[in-house]
């Protein structure tokens, strides 16, 4: 429906619609004890749930649903704007009167669509009136359009005040994102079933920039006709079991552009149900909008504090990679290099790493074959541990040394370390002018003016780059896990770890364990309970995985 500014458009909804049978629904997603999933799969009194059915409430007052969904909003007629235009309004009464609104003086509900949402419930036994209401729109030109549905049900659509998406990484023109976890079930049945659905949840991107976008980062069709990212063909999608080993639904999502900062908000695009329109829930599910941002690819000319002017040109030298077959908790932007023809797509670079790792691990699996693994438990190496944790202790060390975590080199964030100093960046530029780092006598300190891993350097050659460093605990787990006849040692500090290893800080990942979720206490718009959770959980793997020097 469309309404013009400063119009109002009244509607009824009569007693005799109170009376109608409840409408059954088909559970198209399997059953789910996540709280953020859980969401749109309810059972409780106050929606009238019971597994696939819906029940009545008992006496003489039913609830009564209602929605509005911003569409489309009227378009700026100025090029510098703060604010999108002011939201649609929705006025409720249960009064005799048939039209409420800013004007009416009686009792009424009344709801502003923020974000360009607005619902209401409210038990009801008689006929019911709402409005919605346009207000003037000065600087802006044209009409809302909108959707407007009431049921005795369920809300047609759902915002849920949580986010439901998470970042994991990005280079300059794509980002990887994982949902929360769908199941938290232990039932392999139920897990299963998860990952057999490739995915159902959609993801909207918009150009964080754009203010006209906000005005309709929770309505459903708002985005579906307004955002950037809006359809699948950019995205690549998948289920992963990273970060836990519970279901989660991944989205690579190409086409973006360099040094932007985006909204990103997951979606699912009509509820539980099998058919959308008309049937409750049946409009979709718009989860909590986060903000990240591409990398910039760009190099200091100056020495820090970063200034505007002071980034040349761009050096797209970290590339994101993931569904790597041996590392396969690996997924994030690793030293690249685009003009090299050997590894010019994502696939080709990630065999490169995925192939060497894999082979570097064949040698060590040989190695740990001598010890008697298979023996009792008093003969064991250990009565805490044994070959078995000794084994994933290793290959999660290994992939995160042999595949480095690629940052930007013009990012000043302490806790990276500067590497390969004495290639030239890819584009051929100089080295930057004041930057102590390219001094004549760090070009000789072998963890400056080379990457962790000679192949690198020599396959590669990314140019300069900056690392996140992996977490000192995989080195420590490596050493308590494995035999020490194997003599795996880990740097001592001041003595060559603070150039290998990274330490977690003030709970955030400023370090790389393979798998963890990089910058979700940084991402706006957390709920404290899901920061908690996905930062405990980054945590216990440092712990408990717990990584030796490459050198």
């Amino acid at each position: 429906m469309s309404i013009a500014p400063s119009d109002t458009q009244c509607f009824i909804f009569p007693q005799t619609s109170l009376e109608k049978p409840p409408s059954l629904v088909t559970q198209a997603l399997p059953p789910s004890h996540d709280e953020i999933v859980d969401s749109y799969a309810r059972n409780d009194e106050d929606t009238g749930y019971t597994g696939s059915e819906l029940k009545r409430r008992q006496g003489t007052d039913h609830l009564l649903y209602l929605t509005l969904s911003v569409c489309g909003q009227p378009s700026s007629a100025v090029s510098n704007i703060s604010a999108p235009p002011p939201s649609l309004e929705l006025f409720v009464s249960h009064q005799t009167n048939q039209c409420p609104g800013p004007n009416f003086a009686g009792q009424q509900g009344w709801i502003p669509a923020d974000g360009g949402f607005a619902n209401y419930e409210n038990p009801t036994s008689g006929d019911s009136y709402f409005t919605v209401f346009a207000p003037q729109t000065p600087g802006f030109n044209g009409n809302y359009t909108y959707e407007l549905t009431a049921s005795i049900d369920a809300p047609f659509t759902y915002y849920e005040d949580l986010p439901g998406l998470f970042f994991v990484d990005s280079d300059q023109n794509s980002s990887l994102f994982i949902t929360n976890n769908l199941t938290t079930s232990n039932s392999s049945t139920q897990q299963e079933a998860w990952m057999q659905t490739g995915g159902p949840f959609t993801i909207f991107m918009h150009d964080a920039d754009d203010v006209m976008i906000t005005g309709l980062l929770k309505s459903y069709c708002g985005l579906n006709t307004s955002a950037q990212v809006r359809t699948m063909a950019d995205v690549e999608v998948g289920m992963t079991t990273i970060a836990g080993g519970l279901p989660k639904q991944q989205y690579y999502v190409k086409g973006l552009n360099k040094t932007t900062a985006y909204h990103a908000v997951m979606a699912l695009p009509s509820n539980y149900t099998q058919t959308g329109s008309g049937m409750p829930g049946g409009g979709g599910v718009v989860w909590q909008d986060i903000r990240m941002t591409t990398k910039t690819g760009k190099k200091l000319r100056s020495a820090p504090p970063v200034q505007a002017s002071s980034l040349s040109s761009i050096d797209p030298n970290c590339q994101l990679i993931y569904n790597l077959s041996f590392c396969d908790t690996v997924n994030y932007a690793v030293p690249a290099n685009p003009s090299n023809s050997n590894f010019s797509t994502m696939v080709e670079l990630a065999a490169f790493y995925d192939n060497n790792t894999a082979t570097n691990f064949d040698y060590f699996a040989w190695s740990l074959e001598q010890i008697p693994c298979g023996t009792t438990a008093e003969a064991q190496y250990s009565l805490a541990t044994n070959c078995s944790n000794c084994y994933d202790a290793y290959k999660q060390w290994l992939c995160a040394v042999t595949i480095p975590r690629c940052m930007d080199y013009s990012s000043t964030e302490v806790y990276l370390q500067a590497r390969n100093v004495n290639q030239s960046f890819i584009d051929g530029s100089p080295f930057p002018a004041g930057d102590p780092t390219f001094s004549q006598a760090n070009k000789s300190v072998m963890y400056l003016n080379s990457s962790r891993v000679p192949m690198i350097d020599q396959s590669i050659r990314p140019g300069p780059y900056k690392e996140l460093l992996p977490c000192i605990g995989l080195c420590y787990g490596l050493v308590q896990n494995c035999p020490a006849v194997l003599g795996f040692a880990c740097p001592l500090a001041g003595k060559g770890q603070n150039y290998s290893y990274g330490y977690p800080r003030n709970n955030s990942l400023t370090c790389n364990v393979p798998g963890a979720i990089w910058g979700v206490s940084r991402a706006s718009g957390h709920g404290p309970s899901t920061v908690n959770f996905w930062v405990g959980l980054s945590l216990a793997m440092v712990v408990s995985i717990t990584g030796c020097s490459w050198g």
